[in-house]
């Protein structure tokens, strides 16, 4: 492990580091004058994929030396995609073994080795914890639904315990939009549509809840700078949109047409059980982020959209 620079007292330890949020996190809170302990099961990899940051200001540990490090914030922000390949038995449980095997092992170094210092847990979760919720508004008060990626969203905050000795924050995060370059959602639906192959799913009428990268990176800031904020935030744009509307502006951005639609029978046949990802309604809002003070750079789709693609 890289040693730590003493000098520095407000070390952010962050696992998930080298992903789609947590890299542009990383340079973010560098930015902002916070040391960064990047947690990695490589970290010699986690170093080539974080090589903008400062070495004087960064780390790359193991997990296997968790008792070496001590943050005064725990970012837990790690977890296998999703919607990378279909829910065979066997990669739900690596769904269900990357987020909660890590949390319980980041956790239990917090209540052991990092007690005295740590003062804020944020830990990952999703909009999926809500399921599928048809034209009703979700909040953060709205229980949890019954499908696979609600039980395990549901699962996966419950294994982050809430504590005296530090502050908990759960952040649900909707569909991020972000440079195709370094991944994220937009990477795999930019192809089709740039080759005018974009399609609605079923009739479009279903909600999709999204958000800029941008405006997660400002939301984390905003939850680490206000003391008093705790419990679930949902991380979406005040303004969900129809699955239609989404597909629409992903096409005339990218300026293509849009003129095919993909039926739900071929969505079960093509992705199985998965197909709940892509067909859940989800009609989200940012009622405790809000309600907190915090303001949207891009609530608008189509400015957050040409940001993402890089057309403004």
């Amino acid at each position: 492990m890289d040693e730590l620079n003493h000098d520095i007292d407000n070390w952010v330890a962050i696992s998930g580091a080298t992903g789609f949020i947590g890299r542009a996190l990383c340079i973010a809170l560098q930015q902002q004058g916070y040391g960064i302990i990047a947690l990695s099961r490589d970290p010699a990899r986690a170093r080539r994929v974080l090589h903008k940051l400062d070495k004087k200001r960064s780390v790359m540990c193991s997990y296997n030396h968790l008792d070496q490090i001590t943050p005064r914030i725990l970012i837990n922000l790690a977890g296998a995609n999703i919607a990378a390949k279909r829910w065979t038995k066997r990669r739900k449980k690596t769904l269900r073994n990357s987020r909660l095997q890590i949390t319980s092992r980041l956790t239990a170094a917090a209540e052991s080795h990092w007690r005295d210092k740590l003062e804020l847990v944020i830990s990952g979760s999703a909009i999926g914890y809500y399921g599928d919720g048809g034209d009703t508004v979700l909040d953060e008060s709205t229980p949890p639904g019954n499908d696979f990626a609600a039980e395990l969203c549901h699962d996966w905050e419950q294994s982050v315990p809430v504590s005296e000795s530090y502050r908990r924050v759960i952040i649900r995060l909707g569909i991020v939009l972000g440079p195709t370059e370094d991944g994220g959602a937009l990477a795999s639906m930019r192809l089709p549509f740039a080759l005018g192959l974009g399609a609605q799913f079923g009739n479009g009428q279903h909600w999709q809840s999204w958000i800029s990268r941008d405006d997660v990176i400002r939301a984390i800031m905003h939850l680490i700078t206000h003391p008093e904020l705790n419990g679930p935030f949902n991380l979406v744009s005040p303004q969900p949109v129809s699955n239609r509307e989404f597909s629409l502006c992903l096409a005339d951005t990218l300026e293509r047409p849009m003129l095919l639609s993909i039926p739900n029978a071929a969505s079960t046949l093509l992705f199985g059980e998965m197909r709940s990802l892509l067909l859940a309604s989800q009609r989200v809002l940012p009622t405790a982020l809000l309600a907190s003070g915090f303001k949207f750079r891009y609530p608008e789709l189509d400015r957050a959209m040409a940001k993402a693609l890089r057309a403004c």
